[in-house]
């Protein structure tokens, strides 16, 4: 094969062992690599009912047959393992620099096992897998840690991903942070490192990367790089752009989904920031786009914060659901959750959590916990990390965060993983998407809220809603097994992918077949689901979507139908083939292999 690197990398931390396994021809074709692969490498490594902060988890980083290449974008890992957050199958994905590094070290698959005796970091520069003393490590916050490990093993140009403190003390939230500012944000990835003992795993690769036929694939590279816009809305003002459009559509989320606009979305949207903090553009690698932000504080009490970013996603979790109203103050929020190792969406959703249930007067607390107040996010972010007081309750989550404090009716969430910023009221295509989303409430499996509040299907549409997820989760699903980027994923078409696929790798593929390893990528990570007791019950929303009517800003009120929402979810697992109960076809007999780089 060309494209691939053909091995399959295991790092014992249990030894201080590692082997190198053949990735087969067949099993690369079907599962592509990124998502595909790693679901298929989870399901056979990690045994059914297994604690997912036990050594017995596992943390698979994967890359596709496109990493590293001249295709656009194709500088993301993907990483996977069960959820500390939710107890299924847990996946995150990161931008920067590192992806290209797994590939040109030589592999396509790098799976961690065990628990190191104590804190540990390991070095693969290429061929050469080392295990580290990481005990004086320990403690330090992301950037420190990046800084340290490359200062040790002697390597500027070694790309390092690394836990904080958060992912330390287990935070089931926990992210990982490579390249300073990018993040495997959701799912808690950190947790699963800190449970393994595991400060940090730095690449090096410096191989060359051989395609079936390169001229062929450039072809489609220069394709696909001119349906890329270069100085569109994500360009100029990235992800932030948002704020402005779903506050407008009514679906920004406020005041912990009490509402679905902030009245003073002014002060935390694009135009605010750029005027404010915003410094330059930054792209990842063998980006075009540029939808970074590097943003700094300049003057203040915040004087100092950088981050890349904020996100819409952390504007939305911080501004709105706390309802934070200074960009400042969102931006040192950003910043503390980059360093501790939080994910901002599940971080802001517990602190908005907390407000809530403080306003209602159904917490206690030796200290106000109020809508707005900046100095108590940036408490409780701290409290969080190191699991003190409230903070160590709200560490685990939303959902278990709830179950602890009798709060169980106000919590919102599904399967254990809290919703991103586009309410569902208002959108049946996130509604839908989060309440089937194999790691819970999901807006990146689908994206069907970006054709939604484009009228390309109508949001409150019914018939058909599921066909149209089922098809964009499909996309998805070969977008991150190849690994790209989401953001340019109608500018890949189903030709351009299967072309690339077989320009690369030489293994011929048809856009049928590649549409087919999208939907078999989908039914294996929701095996591995079903197996640990996901069915229909779970792909729902909670009663708030279903019982409390919103304004959308203009007269209109909505919310869930129930009725509506089962006859999409009908229809969805139809499209699939998967029983009335939500369960995929088994897995065919032909694809159970003892070795699961090997294919029979």
């Amino acid at each position: 094969m060309k494209g691939y690197a053909g091995r399959i990398l295991t790092v014992d931390l249990n030894d201080h062992s590692s082997r190198v396994d053949p990735l087969e021809p067949e099993v690369a074709k079907r599962f592509i690599g990124g998502k595909g692969l790693g679901a298929r490498l989870l399901t056979q490594i990690v045994a059914e009912g297994i604690d997912p902060l036990s050594p017995s988890n596992v943390l698979i980083l994967a890359i596709g047959p496109l990493t590293g290449t001249r295709a656009p974008t194709s500088n993301r890992f993907g990483a996977f393992f069960k959820s500390p957050l939710t107890s299924i199958w847990g996946e995150s994905y990161a931008g920067g620099h590192l992806g290209p590094h797994i590939r040109k070290a030589g592999y396509d698959a790098v799976i961690v096992t065990g628990r190191a005796k104590h804190p540990t970091y390991v070095s693969i520069l290429d061929d050469t897998v080392s295990f580290h003393d990481a005990s004086s490590l320990w403690g330090m916050n992301t950037r420190e840690a990046e800084d340290a490990v490359k200062k040790d093993v002697g390597e500027e140009k070694a790309r390092v991903m690394t836990i904080g403190p958060a992912g330390e003390n287990m935070v089931r939230f926990a992210c990982v942070c490579n390249d300073y500012y990018r993040q495997l944000g959701r799912a808690g990835a950190g947790a699963v490192m800190g449970s393994k003992n595991l400060k940090a795993i730095a690449f090096l690769g410096t191989g060359q990367i051989e395609l079936a036929n390169e001229e062929k694939f450039e072809e489609i590279v220069k394709g696909v790089s001119a349906r890329i816009p270069k100085d569109g809305p994500m360009t100029k003002f990235g992800t932030p752009n948002m704020v402005n459009v779903q506050n407008a559509l009514g679906v920004f989320p406020t005041h912990y989904w009490q509402k679905g606009f902030f009245d003073a979305h002014g002060n935390i949207n694009a135009p605010t920031m750029a005027k404010e903090i915003l410094d330059k553009n930054k792209a990842c690698w063998n980006c075009p786009v540029a939808c970074g932000k590097m943003s700094s504080v300049k003057d203040g009490k915040y004087a100092g914060t950088v981050v890349e970013g904020p996100e819409y996603e952390t504007l939305f979790a911080f501004g709105g659901l706390c309802e934070l109203s200074d960009i400042k103050a969102v931006a040192k929020a950003n910043e503390t959750c980059d360093l501790l190792g939080l994910d901002t969406i599940t971080a802001g959703n517990a602190i908005g959590f907390a407000m809530r249930a403080y306003e209602l007067g159904r917490i206690q607390s030796p200290f106000p916990i109020k809508f707005g107040d900046d100095d108590v996010t940036l408490k409780l972010l701290d409290m969080m990390a190191k699991r003190e007081g409230l903070g160590g309750i709200l560490a685990d989550g939303v959902r278990m965060a709830s179950k602890h404090l009798g709060l169980e009716d106000i919590a919102v969430h599904v399967k254990g993983l809290e919703p991103p910023g586009y309410d569902p009221r208002g959108y049946n295509g996130m509604a839908l998407s989060y309440a089937v989303g194999v790691r819970g409430a999901d807006h990146l499996r689908s994206t069907s809220y970006a054709y939604e509040m484009r009228n390309v299907s109508d949001r409150f549409m019914v018939s058909g809603k599921a066909a149209f997820v089922k098809g964009l989760e499909d996309k998805l699903a070969v977008v991150d097994s190849m690994v790209i980027c989401c953001f340019v994923r109608d500018s890949y078409e189903w030709d351009d992918l299967a072309r690339l696929y077989t320009y690369s790798t030489g293994l011929d593929m048809s856009a049928a077949q590649i549409r087919e390893a999208g939907a078999r990528a989908v039914d294996t990570a929701r095996r591995f689901s079903t197996r640990e007791g996901i069915s229909r019950k779970d792909d729902s929303l909670p009663k708030i979507f279903h019982e409390a009517p919103f304004a959308d800003g203009s007269s209109k009120t909505h919310v869930v139908v129930k009725a509506d929402f089962e006859r999409m979810l009908d229809e969805y697992y139809q499209a699939r083939g998967w029983t009335s109960d939500g369960i995929p076809p088994m897995i065919p007999e032909s694809l159970k292999t003892e070795n699961p780089g090997h294919s029979k």
